[in-house]
């Protein structure tokens, strides 16, 4: 009998530190990236990578860098020594809170400037001397698809299926529309992949409407607003695809990226989570006759203008409502 309950005992022991020890291999720390065109974005996580679940965010933080601002006035089509050296003095400071958390991993992407500059790769590969992290530039395709299962983590909802889900990441630099459907039994990605973007569209109303191509600031835009919303819906219905058009009509659209999770939201009264365009509408209204000593933050440049942008395409598309997720390619890149 004791012979017996000392198996039992034995058993349970051996079965208590198997699942114990499972669950410590399961178990990681990591640091993400995402060095965008405006701005530099860090994560640090607790990371279930067998589940490929993010348990628990333990630190996040961004630093406004304005790398696509200085690739626009480069003569060159290369970004400066200066701005290689602003960008990794702010990425230095994040990774000095991040390292305070001890990760097993840091690893991050970097986006559209370092795809269209042509020094982009010579720059993150020395960001990536300077600060031990493993960079890499990706597709604009490849960030569309990490920026829906970045979406999707942040949403944290299994029942959820990709079919029901349309991703819109707005960037400085670029803009991605991301749909899953099934195709003769096979997962399909619609991704649209715009260069009309938060820094693009500024660029715009200054050089092309404004004639004023070495100001830093559109605003107010007061009686242009008309103009840039007719540019804006011009180009969005003739530049996404029928397919997407068609997603975008049966699918609840989640809005990602700094545009819809930082400057949008940040304007609307509340800080909501969801917006319709509507109410979109009324506060660019109100938000174009605004001069920059009116408008708070380090994104001032450019946040009249995102409203702007975002309404075009909201009214070009027939998209009604917008769910705001707080989530960029971070979270894709944690789980990755």
């Amino acid at each position: 009998m004791r012979s017996a309950a000392l198996s039992a005992v034995t058993l349970f022991c051996s079965l208590f530190f198997a699942t114990a020890a499972q669950a410590d291999r399961c178990q990681q720390i990591r640091a993400g990236l995402d060095i965008g065109s405006g701005t530099t974005k860090i994560a640090v996580a607790r990371v279930n990578v067998c589940q490929l679940r993010i348990e628990k965010m333990l630190y996040q933080e961004q630093r406004a860098v304005a790398w696509n601002e200085a690739l626009a006035h480069s003569t060159d089509n290369q970004l400066s020594p200066a701005m290689t050296h602003e960008g990794a003095a702010a990425l230095q400071q994040l990774l000095t809170q991040a390292r305070r958390f001890h990760p097993q991993r840091i690893s991050g992407v970097a986006t559209a400037v370092f795809r269209n500059a042509s020094n982009g790769q010579a720059v993150i590969d020395q960001l990536q001397r300077q600060t031990g992290a493993q960079i890499s530039i990706i597709s604009q395709q490849q960030e569309a698809k990490l920026g829906f299962l970045s979406a999707k983590a942040a949403l944290n909802d299994p029942a959820i299926r990709d079919e029901q889900l349309l991703v819109w990441d707005i960037g400085g630099g670029s803009m991605q529309m991301t749909a899953w459907r099934q195709q003769a039994g096979q997962p399909v990605a619609d991704i649209y992949q715009g260069k009309l973007a938060s820094v693009t569209l500024k660029n715009f109303i200054l050089t092309v409407l404004k004639n004023s191509p070495e100001a830093k600031s559109p605003n107010p835009i007061g009686s242009w607003r008309q103009s840039v919303l007719r540019f804006v819906q011009f180009y969005a219905a003739n530049e996404v695809s029928p397919q997407i058009k068609q997603d975008l009509a049966s699918r609840r659209v989640i809005g990602i990226g700094g545009v819809h999770g930082f400057s949008i939201r940040n304007q609307l009264p509340g800080k909501p989570h969801r917006y319709s365009l509507t109410t979109l509408s009324q506060l660019s209204q109100q938000q174009v006759w605004k001069g920059d000593s009116e408008l708070p933050g380090d994104y001032r440049a450019t946040d009249v203008s995102n409203l702007l942008l975002v309404e075009g395409y909201m009214q070009a598309l027939k998209i009604n409502e917008v769910t705001i997720v707080e989530a960029s390619l971070i979270q894709g890149v944690l789980l990755q």
